[in-house]
């Protein structure tokens, strides 16, 4: 990565903020994340055995994930959602209204299937497809803004089941050792905590 990319980050990441000012935080993020939401949609349904994301949709990613928790939660709800999984549409309006009553209670309904139903498995294609989105997202972008994608990358691949949790939650944690994510996913493993599917054998 060169410093000519890394100043694009840091304007993106100013463009990001003025929308916001501009247009107030809701229609903002929506303007912002509609054509990558559409995109993220698209690959999580595993139509190529490695979805890509273009640059510009991944730098658009990576700035709203690192700069609004409630996307990337998104982003992970989205890959960890029961079948039939989240649409575009959904998963747009989970990130742009977490606190509306509704997606909050889609949001609680997720996460409670995720830890506690040992019914509810990981769709391993859908995991796999947002994997590899996430590991090129860390790949297409400068140093500073690879911790969240990688950060979501370790708790999907502890979450089903696969060995390079640990891996990415340290890799993230090199690129920011604020990243609170990436230390949960170390302390989930540390501890041999597992979701509820695996405990359940």
């Amino acid at each position: 990565m060169n410093d000519a990319h890394e100043d694009g980050m840091t304007k993106l990441v100013e463009n990001y903020r003025e929308g916001r000012r501009r247009w107030g935080v809701e229609d903002a993020d929506r303007r912002w994340l509609q054509q990558p939401l559409t995109d993220w949609t698209t690959g999580l349904k595993g139509q190529q055995p490695h979805p890509p994301l273009d640059s510009d949709t991944a730098e658009r990613l990576a700035v709203a994930i690192k700069e609004t928790l409630a996307i990337r939660d998104g982003l992970i709800l989205s890959i960890l959602a029961p079948e039939p999984g989240l649409d575009r549409d959904r998963l747009l309006d989970l990130c742009v209204r977490p606190n509306d009553p509704s997606n909050v209670t889609a949001l609680c309904s997720i996460l409670d299937a995720v830890f506690k139903d040992p019914t509810t498995r990981p769709d391993q294609p859908r995991c796999q497809a947002g994997l590899a989105m996430l590991v090129s997202m860390a790949d297409k972008v400068p140093p500073g803004f690879r911790s969240q994608p990688l950060a979501v990358a370790a708790y999907v691949d502890w979450w089903s089941g696969g060995s390079r949790a640990s891996g990415f939650a340290e890799e993230a944690l090199c690129d920011d050792r604020s990243c609170s994510l990436a230390a949960i996913v170390l302390a989930l493993i540390g501890r041999g905590i597992d979701p509820a599917w695996r405990q359940s054998g």
